[in-house]
C-alpha cells in the first residue's frame, strides 16, 4: 500500500472570500500555501462550486460548511504534497516545526481538473499564527527559556504523520519528555505563566498535584514565543472525560474527588483561581491519582456558569458537578443501548 495514501494534513490557517482564498496546510513538518481565486476558474465547471460552497462557508455558525470549501481547496493539491515531503527526516525539532519549508500554490483549471501551480509570490503570509511576539510580552525573568532547535518532537512508530499536528510532547536535550502548551492566545499564556510564578511563590510547587513550569519555548532568534514546557504528568493521556460511568470512576471516585478538592483549597487560600474547570483539565496519572491542569482562564458552561468564570465559586461549582453529577451520568451510547 502507499505509505502516503492515508497522509494526515491539518490546516492551520484560512481566508474566505469569493475573489480570493487561502488555506495554510501543514503537512510532515512542511508547510503549504494555497490560493484560489475566482477568475482563474471562470466559466469552468468548478466556478459554480467555489461560488456556493463559499457563499455557504461565508453564511457557516458552526465551521462545517468551511471545512469542506477548506479540504476541496486541499484535495487537489495531495499528490504534490506526497512529492514534496517523502524526504522529511524522522527526527526534527521545533524550530524544523515551527520555521518549515513553504511551497506557494495556486490551483488552476486543466481540462476537467484542478491542479496546484507553484508560484514564487511570498504575499504577506503570516508566518504561523500560533506564536506571540515576545516583546509584547513581559520578560518573566524567573522562568527559563527554551530555544526551539534544542526541542525533538516526540517520535510516534505507530502513526507516521505525528509531524502535521502541533506537537504536545517535547524531548530536551538530556533526554526527558515534557509537556508542550502552545501559545496559541495571548491572554491565556500570560495568565498560565502568572499563576505557576504564584504558586512558585507560595512555596506550592511539589506539595499540589499541579505540573510545574519548566520554560518558556521561544524561537531561535528569541523574537517568537511558541509556548510553554511543563513537567509531564506520568498517565497514559487520559483526562477524566474517559473515566465517565467508568467501573474506575466507582472504584477511585473518593480518591479523586479529594484529591481536587484539596489542591483547590490550597490554591484558594493563596487567592489563586484555577478557572478552566472541566473533566479535560483533570488528568489521571498511572497511579490512577488526579492531576489539575490548565490555568489559562476560560469556561466551559457545562461545569462553570459564565458569570462565575474566574472565581473561586465557579472553581467550587465546577468540582461540584464533575464528581457529585456528571461523573456517574451515562454516556449518550450507553442511553441508546438500554
Amino acid at each position: 500500500m502507499d505509505s502516503f495514501q492515508n497522509m494526515c494534513h491539518t490546516i492551520i490557517d484560512s481566508h474566505i472570500e469569493l475573489d480570493t482564498s487561502w488555506v495554510t496546510v501543514m503537512c510532515r513538518a512542511t508547510r503549504f500555501h494555497i490560493t484560489v481565486s475566482h477568475k482563474d476558474i471562470r466559466k469552468s465547471r468548478f466556478e459554480t462550486d467555489y461560488s456556493d460552497m463559499v457563499a455557504k462557508a461565508m453564511e457557516d455558525d458552526d465551521e462545517e460548511d468551511h471545512d469542506v470549501l477548506c479540504e476541496w481547496i486541499v484535495e487537489p493539491c495531495l499528490p504534490y504534497f506526497r512529492e514534496s515531503i517523502w524526504n522529511v527526516p524522522k527526527e526534527i525539532t521545533f524550530q524544523d516545526f515551527y520555521y518549515p519549508p513553504t511551497h506557494h500554490l495556486k490551483l488552476l483549471v486543466s481540462g476537467s481538473s484542478l491542479y496546484p501551480k507553484p508560484t514564487r509570490d511570498r504575499g504577506t503570509m503570516n508566518a504561523f499564527h500560533l506564536m506571540i511576539p515576545s516583546k509584547d510580552l513581559p520578560p518573566f525573568s524567573e522562568v527559563p527559556r527554551s530555544k526551539a532547535s534544542d526541542l525533538r518532537i516526540v517520535s510516534d512508530t505507530k502513526w507516521d504523520d505525528y509531524m502535521s499536528e502541533i506537537p504536545q510532547r517535547a524531548i530536551i536535550s538530556d533526554g526527558t519528555s515534557r509537556f508542550f502548551k502552545p501559545a496559541d492566545e495571548k491572554k491565556q499564556l500570560l495568565r498560565e505563566v502568572d499563576i505557576h510564578l504564584r504558586i512558585r511563590h507560595a512555596g506550592l510547587q511539589d506539595k499540589i498535584k499541579v505540573a510545574n513550569l519548566h520554560s518558556i519555548v521561544v524561537s531561535d532568534d528569541a523574537k517568537m514565543t511558541i509556548g510553554l514546557l511543563l513537567d509531564l504528568i506520568p498517565s497514559t493521556g487520559d483526562s477524566l472525560y474517559s473515566h465517565k460511568n467508568s467501573a474506575l470512576a466507582s472504584e477511585y471516585h473518593v480518591r479523586w474527588k479529594q484529591q481536587v478538592t484539596a489542591t483547590v483549597k490550597q490554591l484558594h487560600s493563596h487567592d489563586l483561581v484555577w478557572g478552566d474547570v472541566h473533566p479535560g483539565n483533570i488528568v489521571i496519572d498511572t497511579s490512577f491519582n488526579a492531576w489539575v491542569v490548565d490555568f489559562g482562564g476560560g469556561s466551559i458552561v457545562e461545569f462553570v456558569p459564565r458569570k462565575k468564570a474566574g472565581t473561586k465559586d465557579g472553581d467550587w461549582q465546577g468540582v461540584g458537578k464533575i464528581f457529585d453529577k456528571w461523573i456517574f451520568e451515562k454516556n449518550d451510547l450507553d442511553r441508546r443501548a438500554e
